[in-house]
């Protein structure tokens, strides 16, 4: 966790220690009187210290959830070309495999040509950054459907790299016995693959945006909790 979620966490606290005094207060009047009056002070701390809590608590959450997007965003940026130029190598080598002959062989993709969608293509380095972002997703709201989003996020990033890292690639298909001079024992990758790829992963963001968004928005602090037993406090009244 980085300074700037600490700062936002100090400050949630400070708000904490403040509710905190004042709910004692309350919690003291009504444990002698038992009246309404005093129930009513006991639900009013107890929606001072869940309110405060929960600032805190989603201060922190804002922060790493904004990070995340970020993070999968940069690299995104750097994955459109990649992705572009992935598509256009794939495409240069289906079609030199379908000039070939068996007469001639099978020869590779000039290399000139392979290494300037090569060095496109690598450009993108690996999506570190956005895996090391969801594993602070996940330590901060561990269990929710925020954290499933990122790593939804993550795993299309990964695919996506993976797909670019075999982009340009003819892919011996025979079986062992079959020459690998004979040119119809290649196949080129289907050159739309990483385009649509970069598409899902990009969905996959937009989706985390939106349920960090209704995460971030949702309220619970009406919940039952053990400052809500107001018979409790009844009880003692005398």
């Amino acid at each position: 966790m980085d300074g700037q979620v600490v700062v936002a966490l100090i400050g949630g606290v400070s708000l904490l220690i403040g509710a905190l005094v004042g709910s004692a207060a309350s919690l003291g009047a009504a444990k002698y009187t038992g009246s309404q009056a005093g129930k009513a002070a006991v639900r009013a701390a107890r929606s001072t210290y869940l309110g405060a809590l929960d600032t805190a608590r989603r201060s922190a959450q804002r922060d790493v959830f904004a990070r995340f997007l970020t993070a999968s965003q940069e690299w995104a940026r750097q994955a459109a070309p990649a992705a572009e130029a992935a598509l256009h190598w794939d495409q240069a080598v289906s079609e030199h495999l379908a000039h070939l002959n068996f007469a001639h062989g099978y020869v590779a993709l000039n290399e000139s040509v392979a290494d300037r969608y090569r060095r496109r293509v690598s450009a993108v380095g690996s999506p570190r950054s956005i895996t090391e972002a969801a594993q602070h997703v996940l330590l901060e709201a561990a269990g929710s459907d925020v954290v499933r989003a990122a790593h939804s996020v993550e795993l299309h990033a990964v695919k996506l790299h993976d797909l670019l890292r075999d982009a340009g690639t003819a892919h011996f298909i025979a079986p062992d016995e079959v020459s690998r001079d004979d040119p119809t024992a290649y196949s080129a990758n289907d050159p739309s693959r990483s385009p649509n790829q970069y598409a899902v992963f990009m969905a996959a963001i937009n989706d985390f945006a939106e349920v960090a968004a209704e995460h971030l928005n949702h309220r619970e602090l009406d919940e039952p909790g053990p400052l809500s037993r107001d018979s409790t406090w009844g009880d003692r009244s005398g």
